[in-house]
């Protein structure tokens, strides 16, 4: 009779359900695909000019580079001024309430980042930052 109990005992062995669990982990990861947003960098990294009275800005979707020589970058592409206002059109259309920010270098001309802010506004897009360095660090 005991060699019985010992089998049945072996036979029944207690194991743990993973299926709850990985539920959970799918649904945790489609929560975090679904909330995170994907910023795009612009490819390049320029010094930017310093400004004293920076604003944070809390989003900024569509980042645009300008490089010293007046070189204008988009996910971490160089591009031609003539593409800056398909891409952004087309990121625009992706997400409708997207900002631009014009990431461009302290010593780039300010004719080449007006020509680039005229595209942006003629894509559709209104609300345009330049990045600078503030008080409290990059902004």
């Amino acid at each position: 009779m005991a060699r019985r109990q010992v089998q049945a005992e072996a036979e029944t062995e207690e194991e743990i359900n993973m299926t709850p669990m990985l539920d959970i982990v799918f649904i945790m990861l489609i929560f975090f695909i679904v909330t995170s947003s994907f910023i795009r960098e612009t490819g390049i990294d320029p010094l930017r000019p310093d400004a004293e009275t920076a604003v944070e800005q809390a989003r900024g979707n569509i980042l645009i580079g300008i490089a010293p020589n007046g070189d204008i970058w988009m996910n971490q592409e160089q591009i031609e001024l003539g593409q800056v206002r398909p891409m952004v059109e087309d990121m625009l259309s992706q997400n409708p309430e997207s900002s631009v920010v014009v990431v461009s270098d302290e010593t780039a001309r300010t004719g080449r980042v007006i020509e680039v802010m005229d595209e942006v506004r003629r894509a559709g897009v209104m609300d345009i930052a330049i990045a600078t360095e503030g008080q409290g660090g990059q902004l």
